[in-house]
């Protein structure tokens, strides 16, 4: 059982480590493969990579684009999108310790931010759960995206002064 977990900036050593990444199509139905998400869009994205004992084992894409506005008004926000845990790696409470790492990480990326925005299909009832349970609220808004209807999930994050 893997113990503790870290997020880094994706970095281009990572590449073949996510070569090997499949995800099960029931999963594919949601999100996109890592090597799929990389942009070249550094100005609003930000690739995130999460490492467990030196091992990839999840993937996630920090985004500051208009995007985020479908989910939020609020313009300290950033859309967490894309994510997803190896499937090797899955069921051992990695993807809980990745989203309880986030809000450490985004305020030393991003210091700005005080809130954290989703949208998670109305189908996908697994990543509803797990969000939920990382502290991620449902405040009513909804959003149609290109894989149906999306539920605006909320965490709302503040750091010491």
């Amino acid at each position: 059982m893997l113990q503790s977990i870290k997020l880094v900036p994706y970095d281009s050593i990572h590449q073949s480590g996510f070569e090997v990444y499949p995800l099960p199509p029931e999963q594919l139905k949601y999100t996109s493969l890592p090597l799929d998400l990389l942009t070249n869009d550094a100005q609003s994205k930000l690739p995130v990579t999460i490492l467990a004992e030196n091992m990839i084992v999840g993937f996630f894409v920090l985004d500051v684009s208009d995007d985020r506005y479908f989910y939020t008004d609020n313009p300290n926000s950033i859309l967490f999108r894309g994510f997803s845990i190896h499937p090797d790696y899955q069921g051992q409470g990695i993807a809980k310790k990745g989203l309880q790492a986030l809000p450490a990480f985004i305020h030393k990326q991003f210091p700005q931010i005080d809130e954290v925005v989703l949208g998670v299909n109305i189908h996908n009832e697994p990543a509803q759960h797990v969000y939920m349970k990382a502290g991620f609220i449902d405040e009513g808004r909804r959003h149609m995206g290109a894989k149906g209807q999306q539920f605006a999930l909320h965490l709302h994050v503040s750091y010491p002064k």
